[in-house]
């Protein structure tokens, strides 16, 4: 006979308590009333020791009672070995593995190592395992599909040797893209198998389950039905990290004698607080000497370490808990040159304000990477000629300056990448030869242009800002183009053939307010033609006064919106589009072929998968690029595991082989149990021995009644 739940036979102790009640002394019960006491000599009542128990059968009737309901309580029931013998399906676990780069912290990989090994231990040989890794996509080592198609202990083995030798990577961490992917592909591989829908399916994810870990994809998921998840979360031994960062933008460290600020930001839960800033060479030597500073945990501050030395390549923080994001690297000073010519006339006559060049001059057109010039070219011929030279990036022209047979050789700068703009800004021009400029330019026949009626002044309307060049301005507080005023302009004019197709051959930017176009982009091959249908002098508009001239200047003329420039620094994971894979070479700090494991070259894009110095070299020249860790992976700050369930996310645990065979053990018994009822006829038993001592006491009672006359003592 076995007990459900033993521990109720304690309360058989009770027993002692009618016992207790039965050996309690009691005094006389009979008495006498006399008239007076006066006479005589007191005499107390003697008591002889009530050492032997009355109504034995009363007393064990209330002991029987009480043991039989605690019996009850207990659950008993009679064993049948048969019956219990518990046999157990095998289970399928996923194993996903964060291998994200906050994952390279001491002792987190090997603690996570550990979790995984002695998950496989407690498996029983019936249980099938896959294997998947997440850091910013999801990967396959053993499918799920593999898992249920092969042999449990095989899939076990292999398992076993992948974790044995996975290392983490330097990507960041995408933990809700990889939990919805397994999910998915679990409950699809078991619903293809036509597999037992009640069998156990758990997915075990092992990560440090940092702030960072973008979790915030699982809003709205639909968790799939049948499927927990355990999260083994790992910690480090020292908690806390610190990471350094350049306030002005790695890229725009281009002045050798200006001092560098570093911005230097530390975890709540960090333990260190005295750190050391130093510039490091190519070979990882210090150069001069470093800065310290004191940062306490949660804290931001920025120190100056000074002007960056020659041969300095990155900035070294030390102190810190982990040093994977320690490192800071930086290209070296490279900043290209670009023209821009303008073409006027030969023999220039106008006042100085009313050229092109005079604002475009004095126009800030320099970015960190690129110093823009612009070059007087004094005639068709001049400016002809200069679109040989590979640093002209843009010509800017009037129409009455070109002859016709120069418009071939505009477009063919265009397409080869260049940047053509075409202002008519001049009301003396004839009609007839600007439209046939435009005509062969734009390759549209029949371009007739033609002064602009304005009462007083024009404005801008219709602008399109989801084009790069007034997308700066879409933001509501940016988007008033009201003070800008234009007095005169041209109006340009399709015939009625040609109108249908006017999306396709050219796009309209900007227009005034009477519904004209003011801006109108062609794109031609790896380039661009513009048409700005009138001018940016003070004699035509006021857009040179505007603070809104330099951003759409900058937005027509700057190579990024011709085609993709490669920054200065890129985070690891993070794609640099368009690159042609055949086309690319990929060097490192040193010019050395770089390791095939660094980088990875896609269709259209490359992105490099450890931190370092890179050069990129492709048929459009040789571009350096520093690659640092993602920012995302140093906020090491742990979440709780708990915040899954705010995401619908069924949590659970996976057993190991002998607790599952227990609690199975467990549920048999229950249910044998509950087959047996014994505990039901014990307390029916039980209420009846109450009711026969109800009876024994009663008539007990009964016969004590007798004996109550009975002087058992005398007081008055």
């Amino acid at each position: 006979m076995g007990l459900l739940a033993p521990l109720y036979a304690l309360a058989a102790l009770a027993i002692v308590g009618p016992v207790l009640f039965h050996l309690i002394r009691r005094q006389p019960q009979g008495q006498v009333t006399f008239s007076s006491l006066m006479f005589l000599s007191p005499s107390p009542p003697r008591l002889t020791r009530r050492s032997r128990l009355d109504n034995w059968l009363l007393l064990l009737l209330r002991a029987l009672a009480l043991v039989l309901i605690a019996f009850a309580f207990t659950r008993p029931y009679f064993r049948q070995e048969s019956w219990l013998d518990v046999g157990l399906s095998g289970r399928t676990v996923v194993l996903l593995v964060d291998t994200s780069a906050s994952m390279q912290r001491p002792s987190v990989w090997q603690g996570a190592q550990d979790q995984a090994l002695e998950l496989l231990d407690r498996m029983s040989p019936q249980d099938r395992v896959a294997l998947y890794t997440v850091d910013r996509s999801l990967s396959s080592l053993v499918s799920t599909e593999e898992a249920l198609a092969t042999e449990p202990l095989a899939t076990q083995q292999s398992v076993r040797a992948a974790l044995l030798s996975l290392q983490p990577s330097w990507y960041s961490t995408e933990l809700a893209k990889g939990i919805t992917a397994v999910a998915d592909a679990l409950n699809a591989a078991v619903i293809s198998r036509d597999e037992d829908r009640s069998q156990e399916r758990e997915i075990v994810l092992i990560s440090d389950l940092h702030r960072d870990s973008h979790l915030e994809p699982l809003q709205g998921y639909q968790w799939p039905e049948g499927i927990e998840l355990e999260v083994r979360q790992v910690r480090p031994d020292l908690p806390g990290n610190a990471r350094p960062a350049v306030m002005v933008g790695v890229e725009e460290i281009e002045d050798r004698d200006a001092p560098v600020r570093v911005r230097l930001e530390t975890t709540v839960d960090s333990t260190q607080d005295a750190f050391e800033l130093s510039w490091v060479d190519q070979a990882g030597s210090h150069m001069g000497t470093g800065t310290s500073l004191q940062v306490p945990p949660g804290q931001v501050r920025v120190a100056t370490i000074g002007v960056r030395p020659p041969g300095a390549v990155r900035i070294r923080l030390e102190g810190d808990a982990w040093d994977g994001d320690n490192e800071l690297f930086l290209t070296a000073s490279t900043r290209r040159s670009e023209k821009i010519v303008v073409a006027s006339p030969a023999h220039n006559e106008r006042l100085a304000e009313e050229r092109l060049s005079f604002l475009l001059e004095r126009a800030p057109l320099d970015s960190p990477q690129v110093e823009r010039r612009i070059w007087q070219a004094p005639g068709e011929s001049a400016a002809i000629g200069m679109l040989g030279d590979a640093n002209v990036a843009a010509i800017i022209i009037e129409p009455a300056e070109f002859e016709l047979a120069g418009v071939d050789r505009l477009r063919e700068f265009a397409s080869n990448g260049g940047v053509v703009l075409v202002s008519l800004m001049r009301e003396e021009i004839g009609a007839s030869n600007s439209g046939e400029f435009l005509s062969r330019l734009l390759a549209i026949e029949g371009i007739t242009v033609g002064e602009a009626k304005v009462d007083d002044f024009a404005l801008m309307s219709a602008i399109d800002y989801s084009h790069p060049v007034f997308a700066p301005f879409a933001d509501p507080r940016f988007n008033d183009f009201s003070k800008i005023r234009f007095w005169q302009h041209r109006q340009i004019s399709l015939p009625e053939a040609q109108t249908p197709s006017l999306p396709d051959k050219f796009k309209v930017v900007a227009q005034y307010d009477d519904q004209s176009p003011l801006l109108i982009q062609q794109p031609i091959g790896q380039g661009s033609i513009w048409v700005f249908t009138s001018g940016w002098q003070p004699k035509m508009s006021n857009l040179g006064l505007s603070s809104k001239f330099v951003p759409i200047m900058m937005g027509i003329l700057a190579p990024e919106t011709r085609k993709s420039q490669p920054r200065a620094a890129y985070e690891v994971g993070e794609p640099i589009v368009g690159v042609d894979a055949a086309d690319v070479r990929i060097e490192d700090s040193e010019h050395q072929p770089a390791r095939d494991d660094c980088y990875v070259v896609e269709q259209n894009s490359l992105h490099f998968a450890k931190p370092g110095l890179y050069w990129i070299e492709s048929a459009s020249g040789k571009e350096q690029v520093a690659v640092q860790v993602p920012a995302a992976e140093s906020q090491v700050l742990p979440l709780d595991q708990n915040v899954l369930e705010q995401y619908s996310v069924v949590l659970g645990e996976v057993e190991a082989e002998a607790d599952r065979q227990q609690d199975a053990r467990q549920l048999k018994v229950e249910e044998l149990e509950n087959k047996q009822r014994l505990w039901q006829w014990l307390l029916v038993l039980g209420l009846c021995v109450l009711a026969l001592e109800t009876v024994v006491a009663g008539r007990l009672a009964h016969r004590s009644k007798g004996f109550a006359g009975r002087p058992s003592s005398i007081s008055g």
